[in-house]
């Protein structure tokens, strides 16, 4: 598998990459816009690496600490033109499977647990917030 981004969008520290990748990353795409989800691709301002930034809450309505979610996940040019054409009908489907397959940075904040930030390379369900 290809490795994709640089040191300061893709490093080795998750906490680092995060911080890099939420205030430093370009928008070039908004495709989902609700206030519980939202899907937008991004880019690196360093090495032009794309991304689709992933962001998911569950509000469960008791103690406001509602379950967030928020995915990095690499993308080729192949890949941000099909995504870009989709817009608000992106297949989350086929998202969630691109970032099952390839290493993906994610902030995870399930209700009543601590925050785990962290390189991951697993099964991604992209689903639409409430």
């Amino acid at each position: 598998m290809t490795e994709f981004g640089c040191a300061r969008c893709s490093g080795e520290d998750a906490l680092t990459a995060l911080a890099f990748c939420t205030t430093r990353l370009r928008e070039t795409h908004r495709l989902v816009e609700q206030s519980h989800f939202s899907i937008a691709l991004r880019e690196c301002p360093e090495c032009r690496q794309a991304f689709a930034a992933i962001f998911t809450e569950f509000v469960d309505g008791t103690g406001g600490e509602d379950a967030q979610y928020f995915d990095f996940v690499p993308l080729t040019a192949a890949e941000v033109t099909s995504l870009a054409a989709q817009g608000s009908r992106v297949d989350l489907v086929r998202l969630g499977a691109l970032g099952s397959v390839r290493r993906r940075l994610s902030s995870s904040w399930p209700t009543g647990k601590e925050k785990r930030i962290a390189w991951r390379r697993d099964t991604l369900s992209v689903r639409v917030g409430y």
